[in-house]
């Protein structure tokens, strides 16, 4: 919903939503055909919401060794984006390496403000995943292993119970028994770097599973026409999918096509950033891995064009997919946003009583740029509101 920013709610001092309703733009909520140039100059909306993060600003949330005053860092640059709420991710690694990463995260979500607001939780991206070729995507093979109950519950003591989403491949020995009993534990599951058939995608949703994790990468080249896991996800309506949609792990007609499979109500935007997002061209680390961060907003495995997560931000998908399907603006952010919320149980917007999350957006040629964000009693932003 877009929100006429002379309407904002009044705010309490210490940036606890109040009761009082805020006021859409008239039609915001019907219209389906907002263009940049048929939006407000300046509006206001819920924040973004990034399930699948794992770094940003020169920060890796996969680095054990990370302080968590830079974790704090980061997730101030990632505010400035318009993300109030995010999963931090973890991805494939040895347990140790694994354990000591939340515990990090931990220290940072436990010991300052910002990290508090914004983390809602973890996602668990491996090692319950493929270790085929192409599947495994930058993973790294050798750590995968088979689904392992007793596994899971060592890593979420050390995460303090707040890993709330988990990647997994249902092909593998022990997933789809996996499945049912991290759902029974208030985990979402999803489907991701894997190599399933028809019948086991089938059998993991009917177990319970209910996301794709960026549908349409983290598969082999080239796939069967006619059945592949990527069909095979398009063609359930039991599971919601997430999308990069930087033009780069998808290409903008096959993301076009996908979108009209999912259908909106079934469609997430994520980014899956690393430290390489909102920094500089350089190498920066994914775990134990070196990455390249081009002058563009891909990621690369050095001297290779092989994607290991991306560059880009939640915003610009929000911008991409407004330019390139002509998505209304409150779509897109319902994407980025209420729906992500919903697939882990949240509520859509936060309930009167939490903190405040408002993005500050102004309309451009070049579409919708954020010019202020509030968290709680948190505000940034370099635009003028003017």
């Amino acid at each position: 919903m877009l929100i006429n920013p002379d309407c904002i709610e009044l705010l309490h001092q210490d940036g606890i939503r109040n009761t009082h309703p805020a006021t859409p733009l008239p039609g915001a909520a019907k219209r389906m055909d907002h263009q940049p140039d048929t939006l407000p100059d300046h509006f206001v909306t819920q924040g973004l919401f990034d399930l699948q993060i794992n770094g940003f600003a020169g920060v890796d949330y996969n680095d054990p060794e990370a302080l968590p005053e830079h974790i704090e860092a980061s997730m101030l640059a990632m505010l400035a984006t318009g993300v109030t709420r995010c999963l931090p991710t973890v991805i494939t690694a040895d347990f140790a390496w694994q354990s000591r990463c939340f515990a990090t995260l931990e220290s940072a979500r436990n010991g300052f403000p910002v990290a508090n607001a914004m983390i809602a939780g973890y996602h668990l991206e491996g090692p319950f995943m493929s270790p085929e070729p192409g599947y495994c995507g930058c993973h790294p093979a050798e750590f995968m292993r088979p689904g392992d109950i007793d596994y899971f519950e060592r890593l979420q003591a050390c995460a303090n119970g707040q890993i709330r989403l988990v990647t997994v491949a249902p092909e593998r020995p022990g997933v789809l028994d996996l499945i049912p009993l991290l759902i029974r534990r208030g985990v979402t599951v999803a489907i991701g770097h894997s190599a399933a058939d028809h019948e086991t995608i089938a059998r993991a949703v009917d177990a319970g599973a209910s996301v794709s994790t960026h549908l349409g990468n983290g598969v082999a080249s080239p796939l069967a026409k006619g059945d592949n896991v990527i069909l095979s996800q398009l063609a359930n309506d039991s599971l919601t999918a997430s999308f990069i949609a930087d033009g780069v792990h998808l290409r903008r007609h096959v993301l076009g096509i996908y979108l009209r499979a999912k259908t909106p109500e079934r469609t997430v935007l994520v980014t899956d950033g690393t430290a390489g997002s909102g920094g500089k061209p350089g190498t920066y680390t994914l775990g134990k891995m070196k990455i390249e961060r081009q002058q563009q907003p891909i990621v690369y495995l050095p001297g290779t064009t092989s994607l290991a997560g991306s560059a880009t931000t939640l915003d610009e998908c929000v911008r991409n997919v407004i330019s390139w399907y002509g998505i209304p603006m409150d779509m897109a952010v319902g994407w980025a946003g209420a729906s992500a919320r919903l697939l882990i149980g949240l509520p859509s917007e936060p309930a009167s009583g939490e903190a405040v999350e408002w993005v500050w957006w102004k309309n451009t040629r070049q579409g919708p740029y954020v010019e202020q964000v509030q968290l709680h009693n948190t505000r940034i932003g370099t635009m003028s509101m003017a």
